[in-house]
């Protein structure tokens, strides 16, 4: 991809304002929560704990829905997204909160695209997930864009990840985007975020 590709593909790093999410393992949940209570589409009160409780119900009241976009099953696509071997497993696992702080094994238990989806569609809402991208001039190539303290360097560019719009079973005429920033750390970690657009 050569550079003016690059800059029509992506949006300008003050595009978005990022609301920093839990660390405690919910950060996909926390995120997606945020923009929900923004839009008032759910009760000042509801937690992580029970959003991902409701996506997890959602996804296993769903699992042979087919999707299109990804050529798979609901159920294949969790077990390749999460790698378990059975459906059994992953219910097993993420019947418990992903912040148990009591729990072992918590690192098993994150939100991904399947979770994605299932809020999607229990809330009638569009998903944008995207990650922070940067274009080296000096050797033609997109490299990881660079935040600190929360605001993207002046070269980082928001680039479009997943959407979960061809997801939706039910879609309202009018439907409300929620924008998240998915970002990998070089220790192997990755954490969703909260973005707000700049208007």
């Amino acid at each position: 991809m050569d550079y003016n590709t690059f800059i029509t593909t992506t949006l300008n790093n003050n595009y978005f304002k990022i609301i920093h999410s839990n660390n405690n393992g919910s950060c996909c949940y926390d995120s997606i929560l945020k923009l929900l209570k923004k839009h008032s589409l759910v009760l000042p009160n509801m937690n992580t704990k029970i959003l991902q409780a409701k996506a997890v119900n959602w996804i296993i009241n769903n699992k042979y829905l087919y999707l299109f976009e990804y050529d798979l099953s609901l159920e294949d696509l969790v077990l390749f997204t999460h790698n378990f071997n059975t459906f059994d497993e992953y219910i097993t696992n993420y019947k418990i909160y992903c912040a148990d702080k009591y729990s072992f094994n918590n690192d098993l238990r994150w939100g991904g695209t399947p979770e994605l989806i299932a809020l999607s569609n229990i809330y009638n809402v569009n998903i944008n997930v995207y990650t922070g991208k940067s274009f080296n001039k000096k050797y033609n190539k997109i490299i990881k864009g660079t935040i600190i303290n929360n605001k993207p360097r002046s070269d980082f560019r928001y680039k479009l990840l997943v959407s979960t719009k061809n997801s939706i079973l039910h879609t309202a005429q009018n439907i409300i985007s929620c924008n998240i920033l998915y970002s990998k750390y070089k220790n192997d970690v990755s954490h969703f975020d909260t973005l707000i657009e700049n208007i």
